[in-house]
């Protein structure tokens, strides 16, 4: 008798720490992507269904079991971004877990031509935005642009953020030394009340880097300032130095082998995070 007691209690406690982590799971993808849309919509629609069967709203039941996959269908059509990005994100973390960072690269010849760029547009006041992918892939958050796949060098990056180009409003894509296309339209930043001064190309920089991993330089043309995005946070560089140091940071970061920075986030922080999982998967566990 107690040894069934005892191995019901590890069994319980087994389902609660798997379930719970299932819930962090889906916290830390909330709060690394911010997509706060898409877990309301997760949350609201969880609620509902567990509100109609817990009072037994039998017509309501009949509804959900007759247009179910109706509903499921909508809900995919509506939020296929955030379900791409979050499909995306699950592949590289399992990949970085696996087989280690994808290795970037930035020489010093495009380094420097990158850093002499910028440095030459903040003081002519050329607004530019200049992005460095992660390791999520921006296919599914940027839209339009030209694919160019060409060598970096102060004059191509000078012409492109000239007034006269047909691209000088969009974003540079800079990939391994290339830059990959220009003139695209990012992603807005949701959350904006910080940099409410500021204009819509921090904001779009701050808008990629809150959908993705991505790091963003962007040259105010009002005021000649630099800036950097990165995780949703928008940062003023005063000295050319420190642009190169975030720069070389970024790229280094990407390239960790083993374990990753990445996973040494998820593992070792976000204990808040952690304590609500645990609560939430509690919660479950005494109402089922």
């Amino acid at each position: 008798m107690l040894n069934s007691v005892a191995l019901i209690s590890i069994k319980d406690i087994f389902d609660v720490l798997f379930v719970a982590g299932v819930f962090y799971f889906v916290l830390f993808f909330i709060k690394q992507s911010r997509s706060y849309v898409l877990a309301y919509a997760v949350g609201t629609l969880t609620l509902f269904i567990f509100l109609v069967w817990a009072f037994q709203l039998n017509l309501t039941q009949q509804l959900l079991q007759t247009f179910g996959v109706l509903l499921m269908f909508v809900f995919v059509v509506v939020f296929q971004r955030e379900l791409r990005q979050f499909f995306d994100w699950i592949f590289v973390s399992t990949r970085r877990l696996t087989h280690g960072s994808r290795q970037k690269s930035l020489s010093d010849d495009v380094s420097f031509a990158i850093m002499k760029s910028v440095q030459e547009m903040a003081t002519k006041k050329i607004g530019a935005l200049i992005v460095f992918p992660g390791e999520l892939p921006l296919e599914g958050i940027i839209q339009g642009g030209f694919p160019l796949d060409g060598r970096i060098s102060v004059p191509l990056l000078l012409s492109i953020f000239d007034h006269s180009s047909p691209g000088h409003d969009g974003a540079m894509i800079i990939d391994n030394n290339r830059v990959k296309k220009f003139g695209a339209h990012l992603p807005l930043a949701e959350n904006y009340s910080a940099f409410d001064k500021a204009g819509t190309r921090h904001r779009a920089a701050v808008g990629v880097t809150e959908k993705s991993d991505a790091l963003a330089i962007v040259v105010s043309e009002e005021r000649g300032e630099i800036s950097v995005a990165e995780d949703g946070q928008l940062e003023k560089i005063s000295e050319p130095h420190v642009l190169e140091e975030r720069i070389n940071k970024f790229i280094s970061e990407a390239q960790e082998p083993e374990f990753s920075h990445f996973w040494r986030i998820f593992l070792t922080r976000n204990w808040r995070l952690k304590i609500l999982a645990v609560v939430l998967a509690i919660i479950l566990r005494a109402i089922i």
